[in-house]
């Protein structure tokens, strides 16, 4: 699917002006330098000693639909050696035509022409103005998933990849629940993989009670296919199109676009570097039995056996997973928590791993990193969404 899309147009700095002379049609080109106030469109600017307005510039606004927003600036660089006028465009295609970006359409064209639709009606104006056939694919971020088994598995194969390399694209420290690859300010591509279930938990819990409309949007059905994904995603930018010989113009590219392909050829090299990549998987059934097995006491008078201790632990350990270390260590006495950490360290944990949830000091299983890098394209979308990305896919 492509999950972000960045478009550029030039505003032409003259307008044809058609108007009626002795009954018959006239059309004049005007050489004028176009005021950007013409455009109708909001504008700041700072107030001079005669109080006359000055410096009028526009801000990066957002134009909302019936889902989500998308954002757009009109650059004035006139004055400079760059000598341009020109809108750029942004905004998740997926969350404006469907309120969110767990799955949606890989379909460039329909993104685009839904995203042009959008700032043609807020500014029709601006459209006027607006040389349609010049816009340009600044950046596409494309996105596929696979799963793992569990959101345990997600998160340990996460921070596995954080050690993972291969010549240029080489990761770096993110996010929670993120693995970042490449340069951070690269003009030409970046690269993530992350939680996708995680991600949407955070959204809704900072959105929800700004918009209690996604409660509608985020369903139960939604949520639950979201979990256990990780999410591949690939953002790329102009000159990495020009580097393949494709074209930039939007139009031109929406005739041959692949998004596939796109996605496959700007990941290939991750996917190299887990080639022969092992990671080890923490089950929590062995973390609690280890405890169990080590952290007991018989009642004398009743011979009864207690695992209070364990299971208080346990529940510590469990915490850390869904919180993180530094929450849970901040919820409960230090004592207390200091005590289940050494009593996690006692049964072979490392406390780099019981920081960061990463694959160190005891195991049970030894698993292939490739295993959960297995994208299959015809499980993207599922069976409840509408009918026409079921019918692509």
């Amino acid at each position: 699917m492509i999950d972000m899309l960045v478009l550029r147009c030039e505003i032409r700095d003259n307008i044809e002006i058609s108007y009626k002379a002795n009954g018959s049609l006239v059309v004049t080109d005007t050489t004028n330098f176009l005021n950007i106030k013409d455009l109708e469109i909001p504008l700041q600017g700072s107030v001079d000693e005669q109080g006359e307005i000055t410096g009028l510039f526009h801000a990066w606004e957002s134009i909302p639909s019936s889902y989500g927003s998308l954002a757009f600036k009109v650059f004035d660089f006139r004055n400079t050696k760059d000598g341009t006028l020109f809108v750029e465009i942004k905004a998740s295609p997926a969350k404006l035509m469907l309120g969110h970006n767990v799955f949606g359409s890989d379909d460039l064209s329909e993104c685009g022409l839904t995203m042009f639709e959008i700032l043609y009606t807020a500014y029709p104006t601006l459209a006027d103005y607006l040389n349609h056939e010049s816009w340009t694919v600044s950046q596409i971020d494309v996105t596929y998933h696979s799963r793992c088994k569990t959101q345990d598995e997600v998160t340990q194969f996460i921070n596995a990849l954080h050690n993972v390399s291969n010549g240029q694209t080489k990761s770096r420290t993110g996010y929670s629940g993120t693995a970042y690859f490449g340069k951070k300010n690269s003009r030409i591509k970046k690269l993530k993989v992350y939680d996708k279930y995680k991600e949407v938990l955070a959204y809704m819990s900072r959105e929800l009670k700004r918009k209690p409309d996604l409660f509608a949007v985020y369903t139960d059905e939604l949520l639950e296919f979201s979990k256990c994904m990780v999410r591949w995603e690939s953002s790329v930018k102009t000159r990495w199109l020009q580097r393949r010989n494709l074209p930039t113009n939007f139009f031109k590219l929406a005739k041959i676009f692949d998004a596939k392909s796109i996605w496959k050829e700007s990941t290939k090299d991750i996917f190299k570097a887990l080639e022969g990549q092992q990671m080890r998987i923490i089950k929590d059934d062995h973390i609690k039995k280890q405890l169990e097995k080590t952290f007991y006491t018989v009642s004398f008078k009743t011979g009864k056996i207690s695992y209070t201790k364990a299971l208080s632990a346990y529940r510590t350990y469990r915490a850390i997973k869904a919180d993180g270390y530094k929450q849970v260590s901040e919820s409960m006495s230090r004592a207390t928590f200091f005590r289940h950490i050494k009593m996690l360290q006692e049964i072979g944990l490392s406390k780099i791993l019981i920081q960061n949830l990463e694959g160190e000091g005891i195991h049970n299983e030894v698993i292939p990193m490739v295993r959960y890098a297995d994208v299959v394209f015809e499980n993207q979308i599922p069976d409840f969404a509408p009918a026409h990305l079921r019918l692509v896919a």
